[in-house]
């Protein structure tokens, strides 16, 4: 009696454990709990899409460059003097010689204008040197004072040019050479710069002497009061 429940419990335990398997596989096969969705994703906004930028344009206050002043409005410059023009001798006259000690005192400066003809708009500018030569006063002019030729006395050159001399208040500066040149502007003579200094004294023009009318022939002399014919009486005895 006892060594059968003995022999049975194997039996038993082995269908236990089987049992116990197949448990563990259906729990196996068995689906999983459902897990909880993921959360849906947030819906994006949509991006707004702004207009570009427009461009800046330029300040015009602060393009613009500074005012500058007219002309009108600046002060007087004087004018520079070129620098091949060293001769000045302020108040004094300017001393040139040629070959053969040809001496020409420069005294005044001056400008003429001189009209031509043919062409009545646009008037010609001749730069005018005084000069003293000999004791005796002439011109020379030119378009400018590199190129010089001779003229006469000042008031024979108005005539001859049809202009006034403007004389300067303030002589211009020379150059170191004066050259004077033919009407056709060939080269005459050159005269070289020697020094600052009183020009000579000015010789005065000879008086012209009055012509008396030629006597006809023929003609005779009245005869003076109380006196021969012909001939003159003196003072004395025209005295009562």
């Amino acid at each position: 009696m006892t060594l059968r429940p003995l022999m049975r419990s194997p039996a038993l335990v082995l269908g236990l454990l089987l049992a116990l398997g197949g448990a563990a596989a259906m729990a196996q096969d068995a689906p999983a709990p459902d897990s909880p969705a993921d959360p849906a994703p947030a819906p994006r906004k949509a991006l707004s899409r702004k207009p570009p930028p427009k461009p800046k344009t330029p300040d015009t206050a602060a393009a613009k460059p500074p005012a500058v002043p007219t002309p009108a409005a600046l002060p007087p410059v004087p004018a520079a003097s070129r620098p091949d023009l060293t001769v000045i001798c302020a108040d004094k006259a300017a001393l040139y010689e040629g070959p053969k000690n040809f001496s020409v005192w420069v005294t005044r400066t001056g400008l003429v204008v001189i009209e031509n003809p043919l062409r009545p708009l646009t008037p010609e500018t001749s730069r005018v040197l005084q000069v003293v030569i000999a004791g005796k006063v002439a011109t020379a002019y030119g378009p400018d004072l590199f190129a010089l030729r001779r003229g006469g006395a000042p008031a024979a050159l108005e005539g001859a040019t049809g202009g006034v001399i403007r004389w300067d208040a303030t002589p211009t500066p020379l150059p170191d050479t004066l050259n004077i040149v033919s009407e056709a502007g060939q080269p005459l003579a050159q005269l070289a710069f020697q020094s600052c200094g009183e020009a000579p004294a000015i010789k005065a023009p000879p008086v012209a002497k009055a012509k008396t009318a030629p006597r006809p022939k023929g003609a005779k002399v009245a005869p003076a009061p109380g006196g021969a014919p012909g001939l003159p009486l003196p003072a004395s005895a025209l005295d009562n």
